[in-house]
């Protein structure tokens, strides 16, 4: 029996991939044992109940490397030291063959602490542009696996292209994928544009964005905001925005929807080009090492895509919403996925000597 630890916490985009990864390898994989590791946060406990998965907590709840404050960096550096001897007894008595780190803050004591022990680790990194814990892997002696052909600043060679581990999903009709959202709402007999981005969409862009919506070239257009709240946000909402509160099964919402307007998170995009959704992607500015400029940057190039940038003029945006859809696909062809979650295998089996030539 090959025991696995993947650890992953902080938002979806490191959790969901790991959930993807852990369901493909209890489904596919012979003689596997899988166990999931996260931190404190209550969002992650919620994610993962979400899929009925219990993971093992560690007392961390943020990165100490940049934390704003004397105060926080102090209590965050003693949340990562005391994480880091946590799951090194945790490593003992579990007695881990290897672990994957899912990137971000929780990754980190368990990278030193795979170190200590000598456990073998592989780093999955979801983004085109490689976040501290990962540059530190690498440096480290750890193999690292990108969800792009690109991971920038490290070179060619250094990490094996995995792409992003995406959970299953089985398509509803448009009719039955609006029932099961619960808008409340008469099922809209017209093109509907899902709007993802939730606490990261600035109260600013919303504004800009009703102004687009209330255009006489989007009348006849539905737009469900996703994971938002009318009472966040003020001034008066346009007729054809509707509201949809927060879905840890996108299932429905994929469904429903004819294109998208999101922001450049590895996990999203790489779920919308399974479904083949045509997205207007709106980079967040403050993400770190501006990786999710990047990971919008390959999102186009491979996929239905154009990119907006905040500062950049409305109209700009208008035009590359009504061309995204101009030249979507004319159908969705049946959702398939795995390729990533078997690369991502392969990468790790060579790292513990496991043969991977049979698949359940």
């Amino acid at each position: 029996m090959t025991r696995v630890c993947l650890v992953a916490g902080g938002t979806g985009g490191h959790i969901f991939p790991a959930l993807a990864f852990g369901e493909w390898l209890e489904e596919r994989v012979e003689n596997v044992s899988v166990g999931f590791v996260c931190g404190s946060r209550p969002l992650e406990s919620e994610i993962y109940g979400s899929r009925g998965v219990s993971p093992f907590k560690l007392p961390v709840s943020g990165s100490p490397f940049g934390a704003p404050g004397f105060a926080v960096r102090a209590r965050r550096w003693r949340e990562t030291i005391a994480s880091f001897f946590i799951f090194l007894k945790y490593l003992r008595k579990e007695e881990w063959d290897c672990c994957v780190l899912f990137g971000g803050y929780v990754s980190f004591p368990a990278l030193l602490a795979c170190r200590l022990k000598k456990v073998p680790f592989v780093i999955h990194e979801q983004n085109a542009a490689a976040g501290k814990v990962t540059r530190i892997a690498v440096r480290l002696g750890g193999k690292a696996a990108s969800g792009w052909d690109e991971c920038a600043p490290l070179p060619e060679g250094s990490f094996t292209p995995a792409g992003v581990p995406v959970r299953k999903f089985s398509p509803l009709g448009k009719r039955e994928g609006w029932e099961s959202l619960g808008s409340g709402r008469k099922f809209p007999e017209n093109t509907i544009i899902g709007v993802l981005g939730g606490s990261l969409m600035s109260e600013g862009l919303v504004q800009l964005l009703y102004s687009i919506f209330r255009d006489e070239a989007f009348k006849t257009f539905t737009f469900l905001l996703l994971g938002s709240s009318e009472k966040v946000h003020s001034g008066k909402v346009p007729e054809n925005v509707i509201f949809i509160k927060k879905q840890w099964d996108m299932n429905s919402f994929y469904s429903v929807i004819d294109g998208a307007i999101t922001r450049g998170g590895a996990s999203t995009l790489s779920e919308l080009m399974l479904w083949k959704i045509p997205a207007v992607v709106i980079p967040w500015k403050l993400a770190a090492d501006n990786h999710q400029e990047r990971n919008a940057r390959r999102f186009v190039d491979l996929a239905s895509g154009e990119i907006w940038s905040e500062g950049e003029p409305p109209e700009l945006l208008k035009e590359k919403l009504l061309s995204i859809l101009t030249n979507a696909p004319t159908a969705r062809i049946e959702l398939s996925a795995g390729d990533e979650s078997e690369r991502l295998w392969r990468l790790i089996s060579s790292s513990i000597g496991r043969e991977t030539a049979n698949f359940g």
